[in-house]
């Protein structure tokens, strides 16, 4: 059915443009701004190219200051928690291993205007890996830079084989890291949350990102204990077989996703290589709430 996992682009761009009243053109020209900051930014590691250029001023609503900092923290993050990024290459034995326990991945079809559907389930109990296949999702980013403009996030999660020893392993280190790189990277633009099949015990780390996010964004993680709200958010004809629609089943679309990671997998490589150089950073790296992993870690905002 689908033949790549991002279709129909190009009218995603026109439509996300507009919603902004941006033009390709008033676009370029912000993009240019960018491109000569990152000229006089001599600690970073490359001058990103337009594309990316231009997702990161769509991820911060064209806002030219925030960018610039979603830009630097790109980069400057794989040194800040070098324990979530050295190994997070799809082609490393881990997390060939992460990606072989689940299905996770982006589904082709934009819901709505601008809503790109992640799809996360593991295969069998007992086999969730952290933090692989966190930074497997951080992968997808990667992807959506380059070829995505859908704007908004809608998370499906369904924890039909995820036991009590697998929320175990969801420490409250790994999620405010998770978190920090959402929202300090790549922004926060969740629609909202779906947990389907949610066993109790889910509670205690439900408990604990109530602590760490704003209102506004807690109130959007909803709780189901099966999964017939997919019916809801899915249209019969893409809806996954595996949920009962007449969609590719998850193994399709899991293997869809494998092959596009497969295809970037130079741009991977290219970031193994990627640190800053913090001796030639002309303004020092401010440590306010940046990752602020041990115990100061501010509430989480989203528009």
């Amino acid at each position: 059915m689908y033949q790549d996992v991002f279709c129909g682009m190009e009218l995603v761009r026109q439509k996300t443009y507009e919603e902004f009243n941006k033009t390709q053109e008033s676009v370029s020209e912000d993009v240019q701004i960018i491109r000569k900051w990152l000229q006089t930014q001599p600690h970073l590691p490359e001058i990103m190219n337009d594309i990316a250029i231009s997702k990161f001023l769509l991820l911060n609503k064209f806002s030219i200051e925030n960018t610039k900092q979603k830009i630097d923290m790109y980069y400057t993050i794989r040194s800040l928690i070098p324990d979530m990024y050295d190994q997070c290459n799809p082609k490393l034995p881990c997390m060939k291993a992460a990606i072989d326990s689940c299905y996770c991945f982006l589904h082709p079809e934009v819901l709505g205007q601008s809503n790109r559907v992640y799809m996360f389930k593991m295969k069998k109990p007992n086999t969730y890996s952290q933090p692989e296949l966190i930074m497997l999702v951080v992968n997808f980013f990667e992807l959506r830079l380059a070829e995505d403009y859908a704007f908004h996030d809608v998370w499906i999660l369904d924890l039909e084989n995820f036991t009590l020893n697998d929320s175990l392993k969801v420490t409250p280190t790994i999620i405010v890291k998770t978190l920090a790189i959402y929202e300090k990277v790549f922004s926060l633009r969740p629609r909202t949350i779906h947990l389907l099949n949610t066993p109790s015990y889910i509670s205690n780390i439900l408990a604990f990102l109530k602590t760490l996010l704003r209102p506004k964004l807690f109130n959007r993680i909803h709780v189901h204990r099966d999964n017939e709200v997919l019916k809801e958010i899915f249209s019969d004809n893409i809806l996954p077989k595996d949920y009962g629609g007449s969609g590719p089943s998850l193994e399709q679309l899991n293997g869809l996703m494998q092959v596009k990671l497969k295809e970037f997998e130079d741009r991977f490589d290219q970031l193994d290589q990627m640190r800053v150089d913090e001796s030639l950073r002309p303004e020092k790296l401010v440590n306010n709430d940046i990752l602020g992993f041990y115990g100061n870690f501010k509430k989480l905002d989203v528009d």
